[in-house]
């Protein structure tokens, strides 16, 4: 059954998953098919076995129906029965787990059947149970838009159009638009530098823009923060923005979701983190500090996971920054959430990292030879790390023998940009620099020269240093 829908949707399912499946086809208000109860009763057995992939579909259509011949036909059926139940009881988990969600259908279902009073008793709770949560994100203000349709529905047949709260349902309809415009206006730019081709504009995205300008802080602070977020994403040179964005996200913290609240802090950490990689210092230690916040507020963890490049990030910042005990404490307690399957070669890629920085290149070479990544720009910075480490080492062998695999590497690689003329020429001139050790000062002159003159190469201060040093 490898390659059905069927053991495509069943195999993910947790084992709570499993068992509430099976009650849900219990109910013959959903299922009245002794058939699909047997297929479901022999995929939850061999789900519990692990055996759930060596299950051919003749052996399955032998235990649900024995002493029949086998039939493509019937188990296609059979399947397709299967198949509509689960993903039924896939949305019905959903709207279970979702109370809200789930009570403004209960409200719907008063109101569409005339029990006015028991809609208008219910709809007033939700009203206040929603207002009481804290976020005033674009899903509240959808979910609010939702619900005071419902009310003005009711409310538009009982007074025949004399009373209604038409402002509510707008207000929530305009601030939903505007913050989700907000939203997607910055996500388009983000993805921007990933096409070759201008993306298509939002929908009236100046209109949208100059209506957000509009609105003061205390009236909508969600709706300020987005539109300090977007605007420093817009304007990458205007400090002010990213001051503004700073003080909104340490004056409300609780308008939004972890997930958006993480995004708006990547949005000041990447508008550091270009300024830094610029030679701007003090934007070192910005970046730094606001990695640091968001690891205190619990919002970088995804899935309960740290991503692998915020681990690393935030560890090479703070060595930047001179905070090395606070760099390998770090390193020490919070690689445990890494994902698992590649958390020891994270962990050894960036301890032979923080070596590194502190020039304890033994360290280096130890770490990294246990280290086997999928990332190329992983790879690249560990082949950098292993070419400067065997340099200042002085052995000569082991550079010039990686020098040729790090060539060869990098002539393999054909969508690396600029990164590639970068590392090619910083094999190049390693090259040059390891030849010209022992000469004399006018050859030494003419190779710095050299370097200064050519517009891509990574390492350029380290090989200057090795140069007039």
């Amino acid at each position: 059954m490898k390659d059905t829908l069927a053991l495509h949707l069943f195999q993910p399912l947790s084992p709570k998953d499993v068992a509430r499946f099976g009650k849900f086809l219990q109910s013959p208000y959903f299922n009245r098919r002794a058939d699909v109860q047997a297929l479901y009763r022999l995929l939850a057995e061999h789900s519990v076995s692990g055996t759930l992939a060596v299950l051919e579909k003749e052996q399955v259509f032998a235990v649900v129906y024995p002493g029949k011949s086998w039939d493509r036909l019937q188990f296609n059926y059979l399947a397709s029965f299967f198949v509509e139940l689960l993903e039924q009881f896939m949305a019905c988990e959903e709207l279970l787990s979702d109370r809200f969600q789930n009570r403004l259908f209960r409200c719907r279902a008063f109101r569409k059947r005339g029990l006015e009073r028991h809609f208008e008793k219910n709809a007033a709770e939700l009203l206040r149970d929603h207002h009481d949560t804290p976020h005033r994100n674009a899903g509240f203000w959808l979910f609010e838009y939702q619900l005071q349709n419902e009310i003005f529905a009711h409310q538009l047949l009982q007074s025949g159009g004399k009373q209604t709260n038409l402002p509510a349902v707008t207000e929530s309809l305009t601030n939903f638009y505007l913050l989700e415009h907000l939203k997607w206006a910055g996500a388009t730019r983000s993805l921007q530098s990933y096409y070759r081709e201008a993306l298509p504009p939002l929908p009236l995205a100046e209109a949208a823009l100059e209506a957000v300008a509009t609105v003061p802080e205390q009236d909508n602070p969600a709706l300020a923060l987005m539109h300090a977020g977007l605007t420093a994403l817009r304007e990458p040179e205007n400090e002010e923005n990213f001051q503004q964005l700073k003080t909104l996200l340490r004056t409300h913290r609780n308008l939004f979701p972890p997930a958006e609240y993480r995004d708006l802090y990547m949005t000041a950490i990447n508008f550091a983190i270009r300024r830094h990689n610029r030679g701007e210092r003090a934007y070192t230690l910005e970046a730094f500090e606001l990695y640091r916040e968001a690891l205190e507020l619990g919002i970088l963890h995804e899935n309960g996971l740290l991503p692998r490049h915020t681990y690393i990030n935030i560890q090479n910042l703070a060595q930047l920054t001179g905070a090395h005990d606070w760099a390998l404490h770090f390193l020490e307690t919070a690689h445990e959430a890494l994902p698992s399957a590649e958390r020891d070669n994270i962990y050894r890629y960036a301890l032979a990292g923080f070596h590194f920085r502190r020039s304890d290149y033994r360290a280096v070479l130890e770490l990294l030879r246990e280290v086997d990544f999928s990332d190329t720009f992983i790879q690249l910075d560990a082949r950098k790390m292993l070419l400067r480490s065997y340099f200042e080492l002085g052995e000569w062998l082991s550079l010039a023998s990686l020098l040729d695999s790090f060539k060869a590497f990098l002539r393999r690689q054909k969508n690396l940009g600029y990164h590639r003329e970068n590392y090619l020429n910083l094999v190049k001139f390693t090259k040059k620099l390891a030849k010209t050790v022992h000469a004399g000062r006018s050859k030494r002159a003419a190779l710095a020269k050299a370097i200064r003159q050519t517009e891509s190469v990574a390492e350029r201060e380290w090989l200057l240093g090795k140069l007039e040093g």
